[in-house]
């Protein structure tokens, strides 16, 4: 399982995949964490562009600041894109 990680959760991420290891549920299930710079994934990229990308490689997208109003919000994308 991958998560992608939005650049204002790295932190939170970096405790979760702590604990997570420590725990030794590394050894049960593949558990990784990718930030948009470790992808080249531009912190300012669209809504859409960033579902996408997340849908297309099977990752869970964490996130705390897509927008929620909006034709290009995540909101909008999601209801968009999940029919």
């Amino acid at each position: 399982m991958i998560f992608l990680v939005d650049h204002n959760l790295e932190g939170h991420a970096l405790l979760l995949s702590g604990n997570i290891a420590s725990l030794g549920w590394l050894d049960l299930l593949p558990i990784r964490f990718v930030t948009f710079e470790a992808i080249e994934l531009a912190i300012t990229s669209d809504d859409r562009v960033v579902w996408q990308f997340a849908q297309e490689n099977q990752m869970v997208l964490l996130t705390a600041n897509r927008s929620m109003k909006g034709k290009k919000s995540l909101e909008q994308v999601m209801r968009e894109e999940l029919v």
